[in-house]
């Protein structure tokens, strides 16, 4: 019989629209060959149900705990942070921690059961009410504090950056206060483990990297070496704050080099990067996509200007699965194992980044070789066989694990 595990995420795990949601379900498809699974997640009132067809197959239990539908225009959205911000309260935290909520995931938590996982740091306070003996694992995705300390650094709006540097403080405080609470934690890349590490917690922070499975597109096949794509939801800062400044300071250099060059943007609420935007020649906003192989199979660039955010970028890794040549900044690879020339080519200034998609675009054999490579390294170090093995590594010997002191 296999051992029973809650997993508490707040994000509905599927469809996998976002890299959060694309870690989660691969982790509970590992995690339903070993464990009898419960998963709690969140929605919105009145709002309509989710299909769980794609977590079928690994969940044993469903519960979906309804929260207060939030309004989602530009002021409705700054009402609140402005509140939480006086409130010192991190965002996501506060979203979760709602009264009605809050109850019923203590109720599920307090039960008897012998593992209970937390997907991010947003429901580590739940640990808290956990049931005597369960063992206790927190899987981060990025590191909060980090994660706002960069959107302060890259904002030029001073409301803005007063408000990353309360959400920063915010994050740290709940994580030198939870993270040591857990039996196990999960960091996506060996950066962020020493992040984590420094609340004393070292032997118990295991590297789980993100996983995809490649795909059966041949690498550079059928690609039109004109077009570009990117992939992120937009309602997401560093994706909206990635695709601005590339559309902004990069692209206008590329089109007086190649002026038939296309870009393809995929991902939800495509509104909020403006009408003008939008508009801009060649570029080509397809908004939220059933799947992204299609497109991912039209062009033979993938783009990743990203300047901010934390974890590991999915971006980079399903383009690498489908043998795609990856154009990125430093930071958006940060993490992986990415080498400039051989797997992957950085650039971080405007001008350096189109000087290296001109060159990607009229070069295909340099996109061979770095599509070739980067599925490589995705079969060698990102693929759902290597994150079975990290996990199994991590989970290994935590079964009665005592958390720290203080905790209960």
């Amino acid at each position: 019989m296999k051992p029973r595990m809650l997993f508490v995420s707040p994000e509905f795990p599927w469809p996998a629209t976002s890299g959060g949601r694309l870690r989660t379900l691969s982790l509970l498809r590992c995690l339903g060959t070993r464990f009898e699974i419960h998963c709690v997640t969140f929605t919105e009132k009145d709002s309509t149900p989710p299909d769980a067809g794609g977590l079928r197959s690994s969940v044993a239990r469903l519960t979906v705990v309804p929260l207060t539908p939030h309004r989602q225009t530009t002021l409705s959205r700054y009402a609140r942070n402005m509140r939480r911000a006086l409130q010192f309260a991190h965002p996501f935290v506060d979203r979760y921690s709602e009264p009605e909520a809050r109850r019923e995931v203590c109720r599920l938590v307090n039960q008897e059961r012998e593992w209970i996982w937390f997907e991010h740091v947003w429901v580590a306070p739940y640990v808290t009410g956990r049931g005597q003996g369960a063992t206790t694992i927190l899987d981060v995705h990025n590191v909060e504090s980090a994660f706002y300390r960069q959107l302060r650094r890259t904002t030029r709006n001073p409301l803005e950056r007063v408000g990353f540097r309360v959400f920063q403080q915010a994050a740290r405080k709940i994580e030198r206060q939870f993270v040591p609470c857990f039996d196990r934690v999960l960091a996506v890349s060996e950066e962020e483990r020493q992040l984590l590490a420094r609340d004393g917690v070292a032997g118990k922070i295991f590297v789980v990297p993100n996983a995809v499975q490649p795909v059966s597109l041949q690498p550079d096949s059928g690609g039109d070496h004109r077009t570009l794509y990117f992939a992120g939801r937009l309602d997401y800062p560093p994706n909206r704050q990635a695709i601005l400044w590339f559309c902004k300071r990069v692209w206008p250099l590329i089109q007086s080099r190649v002026p038939n060059a296309r870009c393809q943007v995929l991902g939800v609420c495509p509104e909020r990067l403006g009408v003008e935007l939008r508009r801009s020649p060649n570029m080509i906003v397809a908004g939220q996509v059933e799947t992204i192989e299609p497109f991912v199979a039209q062009s033979s660039v993938a783009i990743v200007p990203v300047l901010s955010g934390g974890g590991t970028r999915f971006k980079v890794l399903d383009a690498w699965a489908a043998g795609k040549a990856v154009v990125s900044t430093t930071t958006g690879a940060e993490g992986l194992a990415a080498r400039h020339g051989e797997n992957i080519w950085l650039a971080d200034e405007p001008q350096e980044f189109a000087d290296s998609v001109v060159r990607l675009l009229k070069d295909p054999e340099l996109r061979a070789v770095l599509g070739r490579n980067g599925r490589k390294t995705v079969e060698e170090r990102y693929s759902l066989e290597r994150l079975q093995e990290s996990l199994d590594a991590a989970l290994l010997g935590a079964r009665g694990a005592p958390a720290e002191q203080g905790c209960a």
